[in-house]
């Protein structure tokens, strides 16, 4: 967290007419199937473009994952339990309308309204890999930006949340399975948009037949050439 607040307060002299204009990002968003190796993946990119040459650098390259809802919530001073009540991976309606009139959390609209503002500007700002949150469709016209999706075969991706998890093959497997329909839900519920629908991305790689580094390389690869 403290890593993302720096992040942001680096950002923040760009408007001061004191550095010269620059276009949004550079920006790499990535959608993932449950197991697919999404964080490890962009792990893999954040610590590769930070040695990178050719691709603009305004700040250190920074990472937003599973941080990101905390930061939303610091940012704009939300109610601290809203963190457990907008999961990407599940959607309890009845429980969501419970948590907002018990002032448990400030509200379906309020909340996602201020996840996309804090992502945009977080996007414009640039040098930053964000992961999850519809993040490609908030951020969709910012030229210097490379949207990812990371799929794999059920099997492949329940063995590595097993690993990753501490979990029985079984249970990984229903909690792959649990995972991809919550999000899938998510979505379509805030963007009205298919999550598996391959022209929402630049790129769509199969984890399956890639290591990270390998992935990595392949994303970078597409920012390089987008940004020309």
């Amino acid at each position: 967290m403290d890593l993302c607040r720096a992040y942001l307060r680096a950002g923040a002299g760009d408007a001061d007419g004191r550095r010269p204009p620059r276009k949004d990002g550079p920006v790499v968003t990535i959608s993932r199937a449950a197991g697919a190796r999404g964080n490890s993946v962009a792990e893999e990119i954040v610590r590769r473009l930070d040695a990178h040459r050719s691709i603009p650098k305004h700040r250190p390259w920074t990472l937003f994952n599973q941080n990101l809802l905390q930061h939303v919530i610091d940012e704009h001073c939300l109610p601290e339990g809203t963190v457990d009540y907008f999961p990407e991976d599940k959607h309890g309606e009845v429980r969501i309308i419970i948590g907002e009139i018990l002032g448990l959390h400030s509200g379906t609209y309020t909340t996602m309204r201020k996840m996309a503002e804090t992502i945009r500007r977080i996007a414009v700002a640039g040098n930053s890999v964000i992961v999850g949150r519809g993040a490609n469709f908030i951020t969709r016209d910012i030229g210097h930006s490379v949207h990812v999706r990371l799929v794999g075969s059920e099997e492949h991706r329940s063995r590595h949340f097993a690993r990753i998890s501490g979990l029985s093959q079984h249970k990984a497997e229903e909690e792959v399975v649990r995972l991809d329909r919550g999000r899938k839900r998510y979505i379509k519920k805030v963007f009205k948009e298919d999550i598996d629908d391959p022209l929402h991305y630049d790129l769509v790689l199969n984890t399956d037949r890639f290591t990270d580094i390998q992935a990595a390389d392949l994303i970078i690869t597409a920012l390089e050439r987008k940004i020309g």
